[in-house]
């Protein structure tokens, strides 16, 4: 039970937050929320734009993704990997937050509802098989579900919007990747 005057929107350290006290087990616990009951996770997640726990969360993700990319590709990708989640995320952001105009919270819970699915998919990114599958299960429907019961968006709207940005988001980086090339 709440204590006078908290509601769901303004206890910190709800069950959809990330336990820095406890990392590993609060990651595998986070992940298997995610997955098993999506709309579950970011229905109970936080509305408060407190962005400590989603940051270091993915921080400790960058460390994971460092080591998978470290071991599939070299030291260099393994560095970006390192350093990448944290500003990317809140780039990612942007496009989502304008899909979702008119929800009922502003910028920091849109990047909130990101920072989880991202940061379990950029160690993901480093298998090459799976990269493509994690990438279109976590911008479109993760993101989907997310934005739906977070920002309280109709479902549709929130899908229809997340395949058109996943979409262009894959695009530009298979387009990028191929003028490296």
């Amino acid at each position: 039970m709440a204590k006078r005057g908290y509601t769901r929107d303004t206890i910190r350290g709800g069950a959809s937050d990330w336990d820095v006290s406890r990392p590993f087990s609060s990651y595998v616990k986070l992940l298997g929320r995610l997955l098993v009951h999506p709309f579950r996770f970011f229905e109970l997640m936080p509305k408060v734009p407190d962005p400590r726990a989603p940051a270091l969360f993915l921080a400790f993700s960058g460390v994971v993704a460092a080591v998978a990319w470290y071991l599939a590709d070299g030291w260099l990708v393994a560095l970006v990997a390192l350093v990448a989640p944290l500003p990317l995320s809140l780039v990612l952001a942007l496009p989502y937050h304008l899909a979702a105009w008119g929800g009922r919270y502003g910028y920091a819970v849109t990047w909130r509802v990101l920072a989880y699915p991202f940061g379990y998919l950029t160690p993901l990114t480093a298998v090459p098989g799976l990269r493509w599958a994690a990438t279109a299960y976590a911008g479109v429907v993760l993101l989907a579900v997310g934005l739906a019961a977070a920002r309280e968006v109709p479902f549709g709207r929130a899908f229809l919007s997340c395949c058109v940005i996943c979409a262009l988001l894959v695009f530009g980086a298979v387009a990028g990747v191929s003028a490296v090339s």
